[in-house]
């Protein structure tokens, strides 16, 4: 392999900046969520990522979708 192929460029202030505002301005929506809001968020990411785990290997006990409903 050439060095111009595995190199990378550095991305630009401009994309570095936008991301960073991006990233403000999600962080001040999820700061006005309500509080079921964002335990509901939260059972959402569970119900998402243990199926992932589960197929990687047995799940442990402590490891299960909170049984709430926000």
């Amino acid at each position: 392999m050439s060095d111009a192929s595995t190199s990378r460029r550095r991305p630009s202030r401009e994309l570095l900046e936008q991301l960073r505002e991006g990233k403000a301005q999600l962080r001040a929506q999820r700061r006005n969520l309500s509080l079921a809001e964002k335990v509901g968020a939260v059972i959402e990411l569970q119900r998402a990522c243990l199926p992932l785990l589960a197929r990687q290997r047995p799940l442990r006990s402590w490891e299960r979708v909170w049984d709430l409903e926000p």
